[in-house]
């Protein structure tokens, strides 16, 4: 229950169980304390006990943690996070990765609360017409049934806001754009480049850098883009960093085009900020719906170039748009190569455009200002 010296409450309800410290990991800690600063009590709750340092790093901002697993069904939930506002007593209830249009929305009716959800997600592209029009038919089905309850729901982008109607059919004045935030200290160029490649095993090589070895990540287009990269950059290296279901299918690829000695598959790096400072181009193959980009955000910061597929909000979050290409492996390397030719990867400003639009802290204050006006 909140204590006197707090002004208004906040339930924040998060379908994930921390096993790293994240994006969204560094998203609930910073928001703890910022809003501890303005007199909010931050209570959260998980779907399992988080690791030790996110743990310790919100129980010394005086945030409440609580673990509580959702059920596949919404009336369970209903219930289960019924009695729990009952017993809390929060001002708002900010749900994270939870279905938006169920049942549990009409916790409302109940308990003078704000309902708050943020869609994180992005997501694959129906291709059927079949599968558009059932996707449609549910969601907006759904809206008219539980959306009534719901004061906001907080889109990571403005693609994610426009798939509402674009998709959905929905629209709604309850649709409110928040981008991600970076941690900008954390994602800083590292002057010591000459220390950073010598661990990587490089020397002047132009580095070609791609994050995710998960398929739809996209990395075996780039792949198979390097037999044409190399032809008209020999002295390339490809750096994949990151563990995924696509490693065994790329390393066969790269045994198959026989570029073996010029791509190196580095797993997780404990500091991708060291790694974007040596990247000649980091690459952004994805053929996910991108609901924001992170590695985009994390790249500009430190002014590292970038080409891109056009892939849900990446277009829109990322600094040169012309730096942007259709899905194509050959496309992927025309722009490559034209950019190395040409000099055309100037990357100049792409972090004060970060600080300005993506930056953790610009995050967090429009969160507190929307809890703040929302309480009004």
């Amino acid at each position: 229950m909140p204590q006197n010296n707090f002004r208004k409450c906040i339930l924040s309800i998060c379908d994930i169980s921390p096993t790293k410290f994240g994006s969204f990991e560094e998203f609930i800690v910073s928001l703890t304390e910022k809003l501890r600063k303005d007199d909010f009590e931050h209570i959260i709750v998980f779907r399992a006990k988080p690791i030790k340092s996110v743990e310790d790093s919100l129980l010394n901002l005086g945030a409440k943690i609580e673990i509580i697993k959702p059920s596949k069904s919404n009336i369970y939930n209903f219930i289960i996070f019924y009695k729990y506002i009952k017993k809390n007593k929060p001002d708002i209830v900010h749900f994270h990765f939870y279905p938006i249009y169920t049942v549990v929305n009409y916790l409302k009716l109940f308990f003078n609360i704000r309902i708050v959800y943020t869609d994180h997600m992005g997501g694959k592209k129906a291709k059927k017409f079949s599968k558009k029009l059932l996707r449609k038919i549910y969601y907006f089905t759904n809206s008219k049934l539980f959306s009534s309850g719901i004061d906001k729901i907080i889109c990571v982008s403005n693609f994610v806001k426009s798939k509402y109607s674009r998709e959905y059919g929905i629209d709604s004045e309850k649709l409110y754009t928040i981008y991600n935030g970076i941690n900008m200290e954390k994602f800083q160029k590292n002057t010591n480049t000459e220390d950073i490649k010598r661990k990587f095993n490089l020397k002047d090589e132009f580095v070609i850098t791609c994050v995710g070895l998960r398929r739809d990540k996209g990395p075996h287009y780039l792949i198979k883009a390097a037999p044409s990269i190399l032809k008209e950059i020999p002295n390339t290296k490809f750096i994949l960093v990151g563990e995924g279901e696509c490693k065994d299918r790329i390393e066969s690829l790269i045994e198959k085009l026989d570029i073996k000695d010029k791509v190196m598959l580095v797993g997780n790096v404990p500091n991708l900020a060291e790694v974007y400072s040596i990247s000649s181009c980091v690459v952004i193959p994805s053929l996910f719906e991108e609901a924001f980009c992170f590695v985009a955000a994390e790249a500009m910061s430190i002014e590292a170039p970038i080409v891109a597929f056009d892939s849900g909000a990446i277009k829109e979050i990322i600094y040169k748009k012309e730096s942007v290409v259709s899905r194509s492996s050959k496309l992927l390397s025309q722009k490559i190569i034209e950019c190395f030719k040409n000099g055309d990867i100037s990357t100049k400003g792409s972090r004060e455009y970060v600080c300005r639009n993506f930056s953790i802290n610009k995050n967090i204050c429009t969160h507190v200002e929307l809890y703040n006006k929302l309480l009004k």
